[in-house]
């Protein structure tokens, strides 16, 4: 078996990913008892994807969206991402390939049988080998004969053949237990042809060990709503909610609820009920039936509650069995929004446009970007704020205007970042000069007007990327790295550039090149005075036990922070300008 330290560096990545992977499906498991097997896999993958570290840029255009209303990238990119993070590491060599494909499965106790896949890649090898490889069942939390019927045995594939399969026969009891899982192994593999008397190489791929979830399905059930949030016509005249038992259907069991008002009011827009569901052997649904109250008068948008109380045992004998497989509550409770038929209608025309409307970072038509530029994303609920349509009308021109950028599916983005980056280096050269104008026009110093007016308008997308950053992922990293990044790219990129540009030009006239230093020697050590107070901040903040990050913390912490950060600014942006106008001595 040819083995090589990439395969062993992919073999390490992908356990790291299988073990990952069945952390969060059990954790959300325990979280969500109400959910569906399939659910519970895309959930997972979804939060496996948000766990990945994320660059500067991705938090950059993810705030740029946010804030000119054009939506959430992750919402597209995010299946594709999460079929990536889980597909089987395998190589593109000349070797023969055995691995499971997929390498993680899940199955109910009463499915009888599951099915493994086993695929075999010969790559550029001979076609006409055949292959082998040995296969055998191995105890984790789920034991033989209880829980399985132990298999091995050995896979043959012939000359052709590209997958095969593996069945196990799963053991189905009426006795409650945890989630078990069982692992399948593959070794011993061989390749031999009879046309070629030299050995053919092969080895296992990363996925040779598959791991299969036995998800117990003796449970008294888990009780809920099928949803947080329902919509009734208040001319519909009452409104059914119904409740789910998943996860089993053991027992009889009695759940209380009650109706709980919100801004809609028991006897004036529904009427108020409360009581007993009484859930009997095998049974998994039952409703509750809210009469509503049509008073004939406009209301966008008047809600109430449902709640549900802790499931009760409906006989003695259940009670004494202790609290495996005891009932339990998942959704327990739900808001049912009243609204007119028109507002209604509305709610689904504005959901039918916003299935069709595409929030990918890449374009692939000029029409698509200019669709994009002019349309306005509304909250979840698909109502367009106030704020929304401000934010919309003040970006409309700069919308419009970057719309002519081509699109990234041309030459594969190539001709999109040229173009950018020229109508960026035009467009900051014209606000440049319109602040240094402003900043004349009202008696203000170039000096002063570079660390106000133009620093804040180049900064603003720091400042929200960053924003975005601590919200969204895990670590602090891309948060305070965005602004370290983006300035070290401003000085040492944007000035090396232009000095470099005039350097050239003062050299081909034969002319000097020089630059006054002007205040900035000031100005550089209360910038470093500044940066070691910041520095200490967030040194201090990693090392204290009761906060132990550079982000988040206790509420008081995290305004005295922001209030140091601010100090700083402020005496920074104060102290330049009574230097630039000779208020105190500069050096």
């Amino acid at each position: 078996m040819l083995i090589t330290s990439k395969t062993g560096r992919a073999v390490i990545a992908y356990e790291e990913h299988r073990k990952e992977y069945i952390e969060i499906f059990t954790n959300l498991r325990a979280e969500h008892p109400d959910v569906s097997i399939e659910e519970l896999e895309k959930l997972a993958l979804e939060r496996a994807v948000n766990k990945q570290k994320k660059s500067r840029a991705f938090y950059r255009i993810q705030a740029t969206r946010l804030l000119t209303r054009q939506g959430d990238i992750t919402k597209t990119m995010l299946k594709k991402k999460a079929q990536k993070l889980i597909k089987p590491l395998t190589q593109k060599q000349d070797v023969v390939v055995v691995e499971f494909d997929p390498a993680y499965y899940v199955c109910l106790e009463n499915a009888k049988t599951v099915k493994l896949k086993v695929r075999c890649a010969r790559g550029s090898t001979d076609p006409n080998s055949t292959v082998t490889v040995h296969y055998r069942t191995v105890a984790d939390t789920a034991q033989e004969h209880s829980d399985f019927i132990p298999v091995e045995g050995m896979l043959t594939f012939k000359p052709g053949v590209k997958e095969q399969e593996i069945k196990i026969a799963i053991v189905n009891n009426d006795v409650y237990e945890e989630d078990e899982q069982l692992l399948v192994r593959l070794s011993q593999v061989r390749a031999y042809s009879p046309s070629q008397s030299a050995p053919i190489p092969v080895c296992l791929g990363a996925a040779s060990t598959a791991t299969v979830l036995i998800v117990d399905d003796d449970h008294a059930g888990a009780f809920g709503f099928a949803s947080e949030k329902f919509k009734v016509s208040e001319s519909a005249g009452e409104y059914v909610a119904t409740v789910l038992r998943t996860r089993g259907a053991r027992g009889e069991v009695l759940i209380p609820y009650k109706t709980v008002d919100g801004l809609a009011t028991a006897g004036k827009d529904y009427v108020h009920r409360e009581g007993v569901l009484r859930f009997g052997e095998e049974q998994i649904k039952a409703e509750i039936r809210i009469p509503i109250i049509n008073d004939d008068e406009y209301e966008k948008s008047e809600d109430f509650y449902i709640e549900l109380g802790e499931p009760i045992w409906g006989t003695d004998s259940e009670k004494t069995e202790g609290n495996d497989g005891r009932p339990v509550l998942s959704l327990y409770r739900c808001k049912v929004v009243i609204t007119e038929d028109k507002d209604f209608k509305n709610f689904i025309n504005r959901m039918l446009v916003n299935a069709n409307t595409s929030i990918m970072i890449g374009t692939s038509s000029w029409k698509q970007q200019f669709n994009e530029a002019i349309t306005i994303i509304g909250d979840d609920d698909g109502r367009i704020t106030w704020k929304a349509k401000c934010m919309h009308y003040i970006a409309l021109p700069w919308k419009l205007l970057f719309s002519l950028v081509p699109p990234t599916d041309y030459y594969k983005g190539w001709l999109s970042f040229l173009v950018a980056i020229v109508m960026i280096g035009i467009l900051t050269a014209i606000i440049g000069d319109l602040a240094s104008h402003f900043g004349c026009t009202v008696g203000m110093k170039d000096t002063t007007t570079a660390i106000t007016l133009v620093a804040m308008g180049t900064s603003l997308p720091d400042m929200f990327a960053s924003r975005t950053a601590a919200v969204q992922d895990k670590w602090a990293d891309s948060s305070i790295g965005n602004v370290t990044g983006s300035n070290a790219v401003n000085v040492f990129l944007g000035i090396g550039i232009s000095w470099a540009i005039a350097a050239c030009a003062h050299a081909w006239n034969g002319t000097r090149f020089i630059v006054n230093a002007g205040s900035l020697a000031f100005s550089v050590t209360m910038f470093i005075i500044g940066s070691i107070v910041c520095t200490a901040v967030l040194q201090f903040r990693r090392h204290n036990k009761s906060i132990s990050g550079e982000l988040g913390g206790p509420t008081r912490i995290k305004y005295i922070s922001s209030m140091i950060f601010l100090f700083v600014w402020l005496s920074y942006i104060v102290l330049s300008t009574l230097e630039a106008y000779c208020v105190i001595p500069g050096f």
